[in-house]
Order: structure tokens, then sequence, then C-alpha cells
């Protein structure tokens, strides 16, 4: 998410408020190709300026060194440094620096990228104490570019709100890192010759409510965690709007650096995180082993503070989160139970037909068997009228017999009905014949002209025979 513009901070001028720069007014032209536009800024060596490359027509800023000071070489060797450190770096945290050369009058200038926005002090003047997350993207930009500026051996030496600028750029807010102007080389071959500490008029150039304490001892061994300190200072003054260190004068300031314990953010705000109290707390050591031993590792502990604050809050939105979920949880629930009463009313009526067809089927086979030994008796009837292709006329009291013996034997269990109707059978024309069953009843043969036994009608036969599948 990009953060909100900041308001330019452009002070125009007509003349130029620094004494020996009477000639830089706007519209004056420098070194051939660069136009004077306005006044940005003055600091302890030199003033700074907006212009215009002719050429390309592309806004600048040129630092040039005071008059009264481009005299003595070791500030002059100061500012060549501060320009050929600042083009090594490659960082998007980082100025960038355009040009170098020198004014008629023999002042070195240097030319670097024109930044819109305002500075760290500016944004804390209007705004007061900022958030904990904006604190933390600042510092973590400088982290970036400040590990770049060691991994080289150069050591800032003067962090402070003034010289950490928010510009606005096309992908957003982006923290830039000013003015390497007291910068230590550790050793590079970023430049030849001697160093020597910067002053102003006499007096010694810091930020003493910045300073580290072998800072302020003027330590031979001053290095990287020397920024570390600086950091965990801008970082307490950002969340609080005090310096961790503050004094009427400077000697009871750097007493209270070298000695005093710094305080806690505690007790300037009870809602601040402990885990950011830690942090500073241990920028802030006298000693510099234990401190964080680089940028980098400042920066990770920076990180995990960001990484568990973004997880307390995606816990606290949750909740929200989930909310419009529940009208979606209670229409499923609601559709189960439909499905549930549906399925148990489908089982019940499949129930009571299952119920309904075996008592039609015990009621049929009832009715069945009821009726049975009266079709019984009619079924021989029937078939006995059938005519017969025997002419006697005691072949048709043969089959009186015959219902007697269906009837005895009806007497035992009745087998279950067949539901299909059986076929009226054909008469034979000459049936074959068969031997007497053992249950019919003895009737005498009777005898024909050709002496030959007749047999019993085959109406009455196939009656018994069907029924019994004999």
């Amino acid at each position: 998410m990009r953060a909100a513009p900041l308001e330019p901070k452009l002070l125009m001028s007509a003349s130029l408020p620094i004494p020996g720069t009477a000639a830089l007014t706007p519209g004056a032209i420098i070194g051939g190709k660069y136009r004077i536009d306005g006044f940005l800024g003055a600091g302890g060596m030199g003033v700074v300026l907006s212009a215009t490359h002719l050429e390309l027509g592309a806004p600048v800023a040129i630092k040039i060194v005071r008059d009264e000071l481009a005299q003595r070489e070791e500030v002059v060797s100061q500012l060549l440094f501060e320009a050929r450190a600042a083009a090594r770096m490659r960082s998007a945290h980082i100025v960038r620096v355009l040009d170098v050369a020198r004014l008629d009058s023999g002042a070195p200038y240097i030319v670097m990228e024109h930044l819109e926005g305002l500075d760290l002090a500016a944004v804390l003047a209007e705004r007061g104490s900022l958030p904990a997350t904006d604190v933390v993207g600042y510092l973590l930009q400088a982290c970036e570019g400040l590990s770049e500026a060691h991994g080289l051996g150069i050591v800032h030496r003067d962090l402070k709100p003034e010289n950490l600028f928010l510009a606005n750029t096309p992908e957003g807010v982006v923290l830039k890192i000013l003015d390497f102007g007291i910068s230590k080389n550790l050793g590079t071959s970023v430049r030849s010759g001697s160093r020597s500490t910067l002053t102003k008029h006499g007096a010694t150039i810091g930020s003493p409510f910045y300073m580290s304490p072998e800072q302020m001892r003027a330590s031979p061994s001053l290095d990287a965690r020397a920024d570390v300190w600086s950091l965990g200072a801008i970082l307490f003054e950002l969340l609080t709007g005090h310096c961790p260190f503050e004094a009427d004068s400077p000697a009871l300031l750097c007493s209270k650096v070298m000695v005093d314990e710094p305080p806690s953010l505690r007790d300037f705000s009870r809602d601040a995180p402990e885990e950011l109290d830690v942090i500073i707390h241990r920028c802030l050591q006298k000693e510099p082993e234990a401190r964080f031993q680089s940028t980098a590792e400042l920066a990770s502990a920076l990180r995990d503070f960001s990484a568990t604050q973004r997880a307390a809050l995606a816990e606290l939105n949750a909740p929200e989160e989930l909310a419009p979920a529940r009208p979606h949880h209670f229409a499923t629930t609601a559709g189960l139970v439909a499905i549930s009463a549906l399925l148990a009313f489908a089982g019940v009526a499949f129930w009571r037909l299952q119920g309904r067809s075996e008592w039609a089927r015990w009621t049929g086979v009832s009715a069945a068997t009821a009726e049975t030994p009266r079709s019984a008796e009619r079924q021989p009837v029937e078939r006995a009228r059938a005519p017969t292709p025997i002419p006697e006329p005691t072949a048709v009291a043969e089959p009186k017999a015959a219902p007697a013996t269906l009837i005895a034997t009806n007497s035992q269990p009745a087998p279950r009905p067949n539901p299909i109707a059986q076929p009226e059978p054909e008469p034979e024309p000459e049936p074959e014949p068969e031997p007497e069953p053992a249950f019919a009843a003895p009737r005498t043969p009777v005898v024909h002209d050709d002496a030959k036994p007749s047999l019993p009608p085959t109406a009455a036969r196939d009656g018994v025979d069907s029924r019994y599948d004999l």
C-alpha cells in the first residue's frame, strides 16, 4: 500500500541568505549547464540549491560549500569523499550523485537528484509521534541503504531525522539517506589522503542527541555499530516525540549518553509495543559488542516484529471476515435437515406400502384357500360336461366318483393356488391308456363289443393330473 504523498519542502528566495554566495541568485548559470532556481536548505558545510539542467531540462539539487570553508583542504576533501562514496552506491535508499565540479572561486559543488517530499524531522514536527508500523517501515528502508554503505566500508556518523528524507516517487514514498558529508572511510580505496574531523567554526560537527558513546570519545575504532546506535535513538524519537537522552547543555548531554541507562518506551506510552522497547534498548547499549552487530541484524529483528504485528492484526480481524459466511452455514444446515426429513418421510411411506402389500398378500391367500374346495368341486363337474368319445351310457356315471376322490384329496392341506388360470384341455380323440392313480375309487370296467376295457374320461383325469402335476 502506498503512503500518502508528502508536500515538498521548497523555500524559494530571490536572494540566497548565505554569506559569500551573493552571485548565486535565481537565474544564475553554474558550470555552463545548470540554472539556479531557488534555495532548498543550509547546513554546517554549505547550502543546497534547486536548479535545472539546461540540456536535459531535468530538475537537480546542487550542494555548494561555503566560501569561508572552501579554502580548507580538509573540507574540500570531505565533500569530494561524499560525492565518490554516494556515486558508488546503487541502493534506491541513497540519494544519487550526478556530477561534481568547482565554481570559478574554487569552491566545490555536488549535483544530486532533486527530491520532493519531507525529511523525518519535518514530519515529526507536523504530526508528532508516528505509528509503530510506519516507523518500522522507515527504519527498514534506512537499514537497507546503510547495509550497502557499510559493505563498502563507509560509516555515515551523522544519522538523524533531518538526513532521512521521505521522497515522493512513482513507486510511492521512498526513504533516502542524505549527507554523507562526515562519513568515515574504514580502509577502502574511496579516496586517498588523510581524514580529519570536520568542524564548524572550530566546533565539532555532529548531532550529540544521536551520537554513540564511542563517537563522543572520538574512538579510533569507530565502526558501523555507531550507526546502529543512531538508528536506535531515531526509532525512540519517532515513537515518543522525545530523544532518549536530553539535557540543557552539551556537556550534560554527553554525560547522560556515557553513563545513564536508556529510558523505556513504557515511560512515555503504556501501549508501546514491548518488542520495540527491547530492540531500542539493545541498540542503545554503551558497549558496541552488546548492540546489534550490523544493520542487517537490526533489520531482521524489525521484520520479526512486523510479522508478529501482522499476525495479531489478522487474528483480530478474523471474526469480521468470517461473519458473512454464517448465512451460508445456516443454509447448509437447513438443507441437511430438510433432506433428512424427506428421507424419513419416504421411509415411513415405503414401510406403510410394504405393510399393505403383506396384508393384501396374506388376505389373498386366505381367500384363495377358502375358495379352493368349492372351485375343486365345480372344476370336475364342468369338465365332465364336456363330450366324451365313449358312447356307452354307463360312461357318464363314471365321473361321479371323481368328486368324492377330489374331496377326499382336498381334505389334505391345500397347496398355494396358482394365480394363473390354466386353459381348458381339449379332449383327446384317442387317449393313451395310463395306469389308474392309487387313490382313485374302484370302478367296474365297461366291456365293449371289441372286449377292451374302457378308460376313465379324459376330463376327469386331466383335472386331477393337471392340478397335482401328475
